[in-house]
């Protein structure tokens, strides 16, 4: 499988050792960004940062098969498998909603051209906040494609570990389920399990209330730290190369009607990106809820 990086450098530098590690990729691509010299990747193969000239090294001293190259030319992106879009270098530690969908767009309206014209059929994970919004003006200036937002990793990594701390488990045993948008995050305790058991059994109501409300408030235009974003980069890639079916929360295309939004819902990922939309049982309340981050969503995400 062929992964193609667009973005931060640094971000696709640790990203694709992970990849490499696990030999989820046959052929990673760095693609320079020809718009702006300020935010290229490399200019050539000799002009290659030290990180990116290390992880060539590194890669051959642990006996990985995975291919390296570095390119300034869009068709580079030819036969990728995944297109990875990463937020620019330099990026700074806090902007406001508005601003960081003005970033946003300005780094993949250059690149919606040459996706469209060299990897069609790639499936686009989109790591650029705000994950959805960005997503959903993708599918719509490539009128569809296969792209998935992942904007909800760190709300699931929270509420995962919290999950492990207070019900003195390892975090192994531990599954747990988050759904939202950009703006808001909704922890779903009924989907929670510690190795099938639900946690109603094992955390008092006060306190799976409590950590519910905890994450949701914790998690508003909440932008992923790197770690857990390449983590959650490298499970979804994993999920898609070897056609696992994984089930999880992720920014995904849902059409209703004349509604069209992207939201962070369960879904299951192969080797065709999101496969199969998971329904859920939700209670009254979280039914209004959900219809809210439907509204919401559709008034932010219209064109």
């Amino acid at each position: 499988m062929k992964v193609a990086f667009l973005g931060n450098s640094q971000f696709a530098v640790s990203t694709a050792w992970g990849l490499c590690q696990s030999e989820t990729a046959t052929e990673i691509v760095f693609v320079a960004d020809g718009v702006s010299s300020k935010n290229r990747f490399v200019p050539s193969k000799e002009g290659a940062p030290e990180s990116l000239r290390d992880l060539i090294e590194s890669n051959a001293l642990s006996a990985s098969d995975t291919t390296l190259t570095f390119s300034d030319a869009s068709e580079s992106l030819s036969g990728a498998d995944v297109i990875i879009l990463l937020p620019s270098t330099g990026r700074s530690g806090f902007r406001s909603p508005q601003a960081s969908k003005t970033t946003g767009i300005a780094i993949v309206k250059r690149l919606v051209t040459e996706i469209q014209q060299y990897a069609p059929d790639a499936t686009v994970l989109v790591a650029i906040s705000p994950a959805n919004f960005i997503a959903a003006w993708m599918h719509q200036a490539l009128g569809g494609g296969k792209i998935i937002g992942l904007g909800n990793g760190a709300a699931t990594a929270h509420l995962t570990a919290e999950i492990a701390k207070r019900a003195e488990v390892s975090v192994k045993d531990v599954s747990a389920l988050t759904i939202g948008s950009d703006a808001e995050t909704y922890p779903l305790p009924q989907y929670c399990r510690v190795n099938g058991i639900p946690i109603a059994q094992l955390i008092p109501d006060a306190d799976i209330e409590s950590l519910c409300e905890t994450v949701s408030q914790r998690y508003t235009n909440n932008t992923q730290s790197e770690y857990t974003l390449i983590s959650h980069i490298l499970q979804v890639v994993s999920a898609i190369a070897l056609d696992k079916k994984r089930v999880m929360s992720v920014g995904t295309h849902i059409a209703a009607g004349e509604t069209s939004v992207y939201l962070n819902v369960p879904a299951q990922i192969g080797r065709n990106g999101v496969e199969a939309i998971v329904p859920l049982e939700l209670d009254d309340d979280q039914r209004e809820q959900f219809k809210k981050l439907v509204i919401q969503s559709a008034e932010d995400q219209s064109p």
